[in-house]
Order: structure tokens, then sequence, then C-alpha cells
């Protein structure tokens, strides 16, 4: 896993806690950790996780969009 400053870790809690009352669930370390890995910013590592969440769950497109709206938001 990447090593993240405290200033990320902060950042990505904002973030998160921004776009859900809970975060989302999400480790906000694991979370900057992930985004500095695979080098990509919070709102589009955010998307990928809605997308891999939403398969698999009898989702259909209007959750898919849902789910793409909540990830675009802010």
């Amino acid at each position: 896993m990447a090593a993240v400053l405290p200033a990320e870790v902060r950042k990505a809690r904002s973030f998160l806690f921004s776009h859900h009352k809970r975060g989302f669930g999400i480790p906000p370390h694991k979370f900057a950790a992930a985004s500095k890995e695979l080098n990509v910013n919070f709102n589009e590592l955010l998307r990928f996780i809605s997308i891999l969440y939403a398969r698999g769950q009898g989702a259909g497109a209007f959750r898919m969009d849902a789910l793409r709206n909540l990830a675009q938001a802010k």
C-alpha cells in the first residue's frame, strides 16, 4: 500500500464525508492510499468503487445512473 501523508488522509476524510454522512464506511487512509497508488483523483476512485459495488447487485440502469451522479456530486 502506498504511503500517505496525514494531509492526504484529511482530504480523503473530508471528501468521503462530504458525499455521504457516514463516509460510505470506507477508511479514509485506505481511500487515500488507493487513490495515490492508482494515480486517480477521489472522484474517479469513488465512481469506480460505485460501479464495482453495483455490479452483481441486480442493479439496473437507474441504479447505475444514481451511483454515477452520486460519485460526480460536488
